[in-house]
Formats: C-alpha cells, sequence, structure tokens
C-alpha cells in the first residue's frame, strides 16, 4: 500500500513493502529449476531459505538520476519480511512522489538490504511499477486543508544515518557482544546489539559520538567512545580497545615442542584472558587478540611455558612476565 498526503506547504508518504515472491515469480524459478534438474515441477519442494533483512530503505531517483534516501525501516523479521517506510517530502518531489504513485517506474524504490545463506545481496523494488498492476484502491493521494498529524503508529525514521564499516570480529573471544548506542540528531537514544558480523546494521544514526559497550566470556564489560570519520561509523579492533598479543619461541631444535599458557591481567577495566598454546617448527608463534579496553597492553601477561625436546627430554616449567603484546620466550 502507498499513501501520500499534502496539507498545504507540508508531504508525507507512506510505503508498506515486503520481500516475497507472487505466485508469477514462484512457478517461473520452479519451472526454471525442473528444467535444469531434469524432473517434474511438481517433484520439487519450495523452502524458506536462510535470509536475514538487514534494513529497507525508501529512496527518490530525479530525471537526472540523483537519488536522495527519504526514510529507512527495519523489517518484521520474518517472511514476507513487511517494513512501513514514513517519510516528510519536500515540496520540490511531491510531484515526483504523486507520478510514482500513479504507476510512473523509475521515480521511487525501496530496496531490501539482506543475507541469503552467506551472500550479501539487495533486492529493489520499483513502487511506480508496481502499483501500475495494483489494485487502485492500494494508492491514495490526500489534499488536506490543514497539516496532517503523523500517525502515531510508525515511528518517525532518524533525520540522517551514516554507513557502519564492523571490521573487529565480534561474538568470538574477546569480544562475545557488542553494544552500540548513541543519541540522533532529534535527540532520541538509541541501541544496537551486535553478536556476530552478520547481526550489524549497513548504518546507524548520525551524530557526535558512538558509545561501545564491549561484553567478554564471562559477563564483564567495559565502555568505549568512538567519532564519525569521512566514512561514516568505523569499528575495528582499535576502536574497541582490543591488542594483539604475538608469542615466539625461536631458536629451539626442530622436533622441540613448546606448551604455552598465558594469562593476561588488565590493570584498568579491560577483560581478563586465559589461553594454552603449542608451539613447534616452523613457525614457532602464535597471535591472539585481548580486550584492554585502552589502546595498548595496558596490563601484565603471566606466561607458563613448558618444554619437551624431540629426544624426549624436558625442560622445567617456568614463568615470565612481560608488559608488552610481543611475547619472546
Amino acid at each position: 500500500m502507498a499513501s501520500l498526503v499534502v496539507a498545504g506547504a507540508s508531504a508525507s508518504v507512506q510505503i508498506s513493502a515486503h520481500w516475497w515472491p507472487d505466485h508469477e515469480e514462484t512457478a517461473a524459478l520452479l519451472a526454471q529449476a525442473a528444467e535444469e534438474l531434469e524432473v517434474a515441477q511438481g517433484d520439487l519442494v519450495v523452502a524458506i531459505g536462510g535470509v536475514k533483512v538487514h534494513g529497507v530503505t525508501l529512496t527518490a531517483r530525479a530525471d537526472g538520476g540523483e537519488e536522495t534516501e527519504l526514510a529507512q525501516s527495519a523489517s518484521s523479521g520474518a517472511p514476507p519480511y513487511t517494513a512501513l517506510l514514513t517519510a516528510r517530502v519536500e515540496p520540490a518531489q511531491v510531484p515526483l512522489v504523486q507520478e510514482a504513485l500513479s504507476g510512473s517506474p523509475g521515480k521511487l524504490f525501496v530496496r531490501f538490504d539482506a543475507t541469503l545463506e552467506t551472500e550479501r545481496v539487495r533486492r529493489e523494488l520499483d513502487v511506480g511499477q508496481a502499483l501500475s498492476a495494483a489494485p487502485s484502491a492500494e494508492r491514495h493521494t490526500f489534499a488536506l486543508s490543514a497539516q496532517a498529524e503523523p500517525p502515531e503508529s510508525v515511528p518517525t525514521p532518524p533525520e540522517a544515518v551514516l554507513p557502519l564499516r564492523l571490521t573487529a570480529p565480534v561474538g568470538e573471544l574477546p569480544v562475545r557482544r557488542l553494544d552500540l548506542s548513541g543519541t540522533d540528531e532529534a535527540g532520541t537514544a538509541w541501541t544496537v546489539t551486535v553478536t556476530a558480523a552478520d547481526t550489524a546494521p549497513a548504518r546507524l544514526p548520525a551524530g557526535q559520538s558512538l558509545r561501545l559497550t564491549v561484553h567478554g566470556d564471562d559477563g564483564s564489560s567495559y565502555e568505549r567512545t568512538g567519532t564519525p570519520d569521512t566514512s561514516g561509523w568505523t569499528v575495528d579492533d582499535h576502536t574497541l580497545g582490543v591488542v594483539t598479543v604475538t608469542c615466539e619461541a625461536p631458536g629451539r631444535d626442530e622436533g622441540t615442542t613448546v606448551a604455552v599458557e598465558a594469562w593476561y591481567q588488565p590493570a584498568g577495566d579491560g577483560l581478563p584472558d586465559h589461553r594454552s598454546f603449542t608451539l613447534t617448527a616452523p613457525a614457532w608463534s602464535v597471535s591472539w587478540r585481548v580486550a584492554s579496553g585502552r589502546d595498548d597492553l595496558d596490563g601484565e601477561l603471566v606466561v607458563d611455558v613448558s618444554e619437551t625436546g624431540g629426544s624426549g627430554g624436558t625442560v622445567p616449567k617456568h614463568t615470565v612476565r612481560f608488559t608488552t603484546p610481543h611475547v619472546r620466550i
């Protein structure tokens, strides 16, 4: 369903869309699959795949090809992944929206940003093209003498958003969960929880700063603050206060095995860490990440070293301590 409400110099558009194949699309896919697999269509079973919709946007495209994002929304999270988008329309864009709602293609688009199984995909719906084949009851344009109030049941989307680029691994040690929170330009507080890279949204509300709450495996946590750069919000290990530790044990005979147990104790609010490794030829090194909550190690590494030679001889266990992320034993 689509509607445009015009009240004097003010206007708003509301679009309801979903990501789901219609009967014709399903029939065409079945026919293609049956031909490729050389089976009868009746022998095929259609099932829902692994789809995760990260966000839905409503975009207007001018005659010159310039695009303007009007609204952003989440989907329902389950098939048919319905989204309701509401946006204020500038006076200059009202004719464009009216043309789209009258069935003119190439003017207004709804885009679904999603992950299908493991592949990031985008599905684009041309609003005018879709409405040209829809019953007229699904298209509405209202002109009011007084300014219309937006429906209370539909939240107003953020005025501005910035791209989010998450490069730090989340969902594995040492960062089991990440909470991103802030305040948008309208002063509304928001929070997004990330449990893995594919659960992160493509965009976050624009603001002066971003609060990052890093959660460890044992329930402990600490907070960091980030600021946007020219490309938007960037969340990497440095932003999270995560440091890579490298342990090296050079100079051993080829048949030697070095067993390492390492404990990290942060000086501040970081997350304690315990790891066990075995170092062998030819690499003689291992690396892992610790959450110090700072730009450097800001704590102490306590390392127990046990060594067994190729002939079976052993070196007594000994303990060494380091305050830098570069361990050489």
